[in-house]
């Protein structure tokens, strides 16, 4: 049985919001990985083809068995879209990644990410028993990951040294 979205409205923000998928509290296996995308400063109609592809993306990721946990918030403030999972293994995670939905939607739809004023950020790490908070896997991730400034590769990913540990 597909696992279900569940639509979180921030009561202080009404122009951001969240679908989560499944428990935060669930166990993490020590092979798990956290995988985040993150762009910024998507204008109105890029912020419109990311939200109708992650919707086609999610109905994909609700019936995946090897996703334990799915976080994706946005907040038109800042034109911002970020996506969290959190996948049993690495292998699993690159299998989606370059599969099905999400590979067609990085094909054709590459442009949302990697063109105009976005900033754009792309990081997988190992989980080490933990997810993340929303704001500390944004920290991480405009800290150690692949980092695109309008389309432009500005600095390749690394990993953090302590991941649960907030960058400085």
């Amino acid at each position: 049985m597909p696992k279900r979205w569940e639509k979180v409205i921030d009561p202080n923000n009404k122009y951001g919001g969240a679908f989560i998928l499944g428990d935060r509290n669930v166990e993490v296996p020590p092979t798990a990985v956290v995988s985040v995308t993150r762009g910024e400063q998507f204008n109105i109609p890029r912020l419109m083809i990311n939200g109708f592809l992650n919707q086609m993306i999610m109905k994909a990721m609700s019936k995946n068995e090897n996703l334990l946990y799915a976080e994706l918030k946005g907040q038109l403030d800042g034109g911002i879209g970020q996506t969290m999972t959190i996948w049993k293994e690495g292998k699993q995670m690159n299998s989606f990644r370059t599969g099905g939905m999400h590979n067609f939607a990085r094909k054709f739809f590459s442009w949302v990410f990697y063109s105009g004023k976005v900033q754009s950020y792309f990081l997988t790490w190992k989980a080490n028993g933990q997810i993340p908070t929303y704001e500390e896997a944004a920290e991480i991730v405009k800290t150690y990951g692949r980092h695109f400034d309008g389309g432009k590769l500005v600095r390749k990913a690394s990993q953090p040294k302590d991941p649960n540990r907030k960058p400085s």
